[in-house]
């Protein structure tokens, strides 16, 4: 059958929500079904509302790992990104009034007004919907299922430390509509079952991780390559306040204060503010800022880490923890969002307050003074993810999921 995906950013962007697709869409094709993404022209997450943000070129390939990619233009509101938080604040207001004169509204997030072409043109058995914060795409979903007759699957992505535009009445009314809703956590889905979804139709299914991955892992040649000594501390993807990286320098500071041996490395696309934090930091620093790296180096920075850090503000379930304990590195989370289901306290990581800069010095303290520990946790977490959080194990739970629903639709 033909699976159409909507989502608003696709390969080569390397988030965790652009893995979960990439990861599922290709084990479809594996299974014989054709499967198509659609996804949006962004690079960086500001340009689905900042016309002078990345975008992609139409030099990338539109096919990957048997899966085909159409990526649609975003278009923009007049005072771009103002116009845009101004409309998504109005949308939160007028949600609480009206769910119809909210949706209209919804349209503009992002603003893609090739998308329903786009679908028309797909022919598709089944749709898949990506996350509801950007409900524009779950709504020209839930519309063109039902002029086809076709069933269709949510996965809203809920990120639970702010829900404030994720659970918006009409969000949640799309939702309702789906065939069926996939939550990467236990939590997300007791949060969406007290929202009035139906709990047979609320399934629980994780991202996950692929073991032979770590294979190819190669941790000297990172520490050669950028001569690294002694302690290394490893943050991975979009950095910036939400993803509590200024903390993590903030704690690192006390430690090279204190005179206390850390190399911290910072992984990913940096935001502007962050920036300025890292110039301002001391000469006796040692922080290394290495922007977008290969998918091999990225598996050599996890074996050569002694310690996994991101401490956001929120996650929708935070695969970089998962990929950490497959190198059976410990790791710290924040006590936010779906991490507090991921990370066992003490057992396979530690949880600190979002924002609480001296109890991520203390827990960054704690796990270089007694590596054994530290490693335990490590070899902790790789059990759990060998067990439970491998793609293969996930896929199964979704393919048993995506057939109930075939099989209800006829």
């Amino acid at each position: 059958m033909h699976i159409v995906h909507v989502t608003h950013r696709a390969w080569p962007v390397t988030g965790g929500s652009e893995r979960y697709v990439q990861e599922i869409a290709r084990r479809q094709v594996l299974d014989g079904h054709r499967v198509t993404i659609l996804a949006t022209d962004a690079d960086a997450l500001s340009a689905l509302w900042d016309r002078h943000s990345r975008r992609i070129g139409l030099e990338v390939p539109d096919e990957y790992q048997g899966v085909r990619i159409r990526r649609l233009r975003v278009h923009y509101l007049p005072l771009g990104s103002l116009a845009f938080a101004a409309l998504r604040r109005l949308t939160w207001l007028v949600s609480h009034i009206s769910v119809q004169v909210a949706l209209p509204l919804a349209r503009f997030s992002p603003w893609l007004p090739g998308l329903e072409r786009a679908l028309g043109e797909e022919s598709a058995d089944l749709l898949f919907a990506w996350n509801i914060t950007l409900e524009g795409l779950t709504a020209a979903v839930a519309h063109q299922a039902q002029y086809w007759g076709v069933p269709w699957i949510a996965v809203p992505l809920l990120h639970l430390g702010r829900p404030r535009f994720y659970t918006m009445r009409h969000q949640l009314g799309l939702l309702r509509q789906a065939a069926g809703v996939v939550a990467q956590t236990a939590s997300e889905r007791a949060s969406l079952l007290e929202r009035g979804c139906a709990p047979e139709r609320v399934w629980l299914v994780s991202p996950g991780v692929d073991p032979d991955k770590m294979q190819r892992a190669d941790g000297e040649r990172f520490r050669r390559k950028y001569r690294i000594e002694g302690p290394l501390a490893i943050t991975l993807g979009a950095l910036g306040y939400d993803k509590g990286t200024v903390h993590l320098l903030g704690a690192a500071r006390q430690l090279w204060e204190e005179k206390r041996p850390l190399t911290v490395a910072l992984i990913g696309p940096m935001e502007k503010a962050l920036q300025r934090t890292v110039m301002q930091l001391p000469a006796k620093a040692h922080c290394l800022c290495l922007g977008q790296v290969s998918e091999d180096e990225k598996w050599d920075a996890l074996d050569a880490a002694d310690i996994v850090v991101m401490p956001s503000r929120t996650e929708s379930f935070g695969i970089v923890f998962l990929e950490a304990w497959l190198q059976g590195k410990p790791v710290i989370g924040a006590r936010a969002g779906a991490v507090c289901d991921v990370i066992e306290d003490g057992v396979d990581g530690l949880l600190v307050t979002f924002g609480d800069v001296a109890s991520l010095a203390n827990a960054l303290h704690a796990m270089l003074d007694a590596p054994v520990w530290a490693a335990e946790m490590g070899l902790r977490g790789r059990e759990k993810v060998l067990q439970e959080y491998t793609w293969a194990r996930q896929y199964d739970h979704l393919r048993v999921l995506t057939d109930q629903v075939m099989r209800e639709s006829k």
